[in-house]
């Protein structure tokens, strides 16, 4: 079962989310090529099939809106009525076709087998490293054998780890480049594998912990004042995140990844994986 104390931490946590999402930018959120890769299989499946029933499990209003678009009945599963309602907020073309339910990812209530279209994207992360394979079997238990999971991750990135120290030199040396806030979240994933801010028992990297880091050294006057709004995410936030072989070799053992993409319009993005998963049976 999930842990309850790390359950109602991310439940907070996607508080404060939901109220700055309109200013985060990809990969903290699907970007515009994703959404055009997720469309085309919608559209496709609309074309061959009448009367589709999606789930998004979370409440990502761009899912939403594409949705809405193609007038899909369409449930809302998320455990945090609050975040749903601000994350409703965002939506431009509200669907008559969408309903939502309060609950928990690992009691889902709803019956098996019942969605043409599951959506997530980087759900995983709300939860512990440990659930992942239960989560994963949840998910394939609503999915009607024909059906497909659109589905968005977040993975770590060996190759594109930076230290700390490194971190903060690349401010000193180019802090215009931080203005960008693409470029900054980029810079900030490539830290997840430094021991400082990486379990690597629970895999769980802590956002919280970087901001602090980074505020004592502007105490201290190693870094300037710019670089709290610059370097910082000013959230009590931490996530469950791994390489994506793992990560793959995880999913592989309830779907089969039909199509994948990676969206190469800016270095940040590297560490963001979208796919079309269908269930095994």
């Amino acid at each position: 079962m999930p842990d309850k104390k790390f359950t109602q931490k991310m439940k907070q946590n996607w508080k404060d989310i939901a109220r700055k999402w309109q200013s985060y930018t990809p990969p903290v959120k699907p970007s515009k090529a994703e959404l055009y890769f997720y469309e085309q299989k919608i559209k496709k499946l609309t074309q061959k099939q009448k009367n589709l029933k999606a789930l998004v499990l979370g409440a990502t209003p761009e899912f939403r809106g594409l949705l809405a678009k193609y007038k899909i009945d369409t449930t809302i599963l998320d455990n945090n009525k609050i975040s749903v309602q601000a994350m409703t907020s965002l939506i431009k073309k509200k669907n008559p076709k969408e309903k939502v339910k309060i609950g928990n990812w690992f009691k889902i209530p709803l019956k098996p087998k019942t969605f043409d279209l599951v959506l997530s994207d980087t759900a995983q992360d709300n939860i512990k490293y440990k659930d992942f394979p239960k989560f994963f079997e949840n998910i394939h238990k609503v999915i009607k054998p024909t059906g497909f999971w659109l589905s968005g991750h977040v993975h770590l990135e060996k190759k594109n780890y930076i230290t700390f120290k490194t971190y903060i030199k690349m401010y000193h040396t180019n802090p215009k480049e931080f203005k960008s806030k693409q470029t900054a979240i980029g810079r900030f994933f490539q830290l997840a594998y430094e021991p400082e801010f990486y379990n690597y028992k629970t895999r769980i990297f802590n956002f919280t912990k970087v901001d602090a880091k980074v505020k004592q050294l502007v105490k201290k006057g190693q870094l300037p004042k710019p670089a709290l709004k610059d370097l910082c995410f000013n959230i009590d936030y931490a996530q469950p995140i791994i390489p994506l072989p793992e990560l793959i070799s995880l999913l592989n053992k309830k779907f089969k990844i039909l199509d994948q993409m990676q969206d190469k319009s800016h270095p940040a993005m590297i560490i963001r994986w979208s796919a079309v998963l269908k269930p095994r049976t």
